[in-house]
């Protein structure tokens, strides 16, 4: 058999005295306890009063193609002139935040408001096309003060609302 020397020893006696340290944190982590303890997912902060769209403009999950993705604007501009579309369907996301009103024009098939409250906020769109469309100009008109994020994307095929 081997002989254990004094090293061996010691490094047996570390280990086997932090298992159970190690099994008591594992139980009690398994079985709660009476502190609470702060999680990731938790905001202990107020919400921003601007929205962050520098990274990440809004999203358009779902959509085969993307057309427009826009952050961090303010005012009112022309976004584009998206220069031809197949029939499917067109998806917008628009987020604003800020008192005020922005209205997104997406060319002849559609104009439509957004009230925008300090707390940023997103709405979704959808616009069935039942043929190609040529030249659609995308148009954001917003109040002074109002930061806003859009993006536009297509898929195939479209459904009716129900």
């Amino acid at each position: 058999m081997a002989k254990l020397t004094k090293f061996h020893a010691g490094v047996a006696f570390v280990l086997a005295a932090g298992i159970p340290l190690v099994a008591g944190c594992a139980a009690r982590d398994d079985q709660g306890s009476s502190e609470e303890t702060p999680h990731a997912s938790v905001a202990s902060s107020p919400p921003p009063s601007v929205i962050d769209v520098t990274r990440t403009p809004p999203d358009i999950s779902g959509s085969t193609e993307t057309l427009v993705r826009l952050s961090d604007r303010t005012g009112s501009e022309e976004v584009t002139v998206i220069r031809n579309i197949k029939a499917g369907t067109i998806a917008v996301a628009t987020e604003c935040a800020g008192e005020g009103k922005t209205t997104i024009g997406i060319g002849k098939l559609g104009t439509y408001g957004i009230l925008c409250e300090t707390a940023p906020g997103t709405t979704y769109n959808e616009i069935g096309l039942g043929s190609s469309k040529h030249n659609v100009k995308i148009t954001v008109t917003a109040s002074a003060g109002i930061h806003w994020g859009l993006s536009v994307g297509w898929r195939p095929g479209h459904e009716r609302p129900s």
